[in-house]
């Protein structure tokens, strides 16, 4: 067997190792879920109205207004877009835990420096 046809058989399974690596792992299908979750969100929802509605409502009554368009969305039918928006925030929060668990073992060893 010539040596150009071991690197071959060789790299081939490297990138398929590589590529089962990545396919399995969960950070991967949460950015899967992530993005059509925002995607469904933005077919589903006026983005711009719900950016100037946030923008319309005073800061600290933020929440109550987040609750009651979440709690008024359920009332009317719209199951489908809740439970987009609750996969959304779910899987956000798990992204944003896992980026911080990343970050912050690097962030201690730059402020020792």
């Amino acid at each position: 067997m010539k040596s150009t046809n071991l690197h071959k058989i060789i790299m081939r399974r490297v990138y398929y190792s590589y590529g089962l690596s990545v396919v399995t792992s969960t950070v991967f299908w949460q950015g899967i879920f992530l993005g059509m979750s925002a995607i469904l969100l933005a077919h589903w929802l006026n983005v711009a109205s719900c950016i100037r509605n946030f923008l319309a409502v005073p800061v600290g009554a933020v929440p109550h207004y987040v609750t009651g368009s979440f709690v008024n969305a359920i009332n009317h039918g719209e199951l489908l877009t809740a439970l987009t928006l609750v996969l959304a925030g779910i899987v956000a929060v798990q992204v944003g835990y896992r980026l911080a668990q990343a970050l912050v073992p690097r962030l201690g060893v730059l402020v020792r420096v």
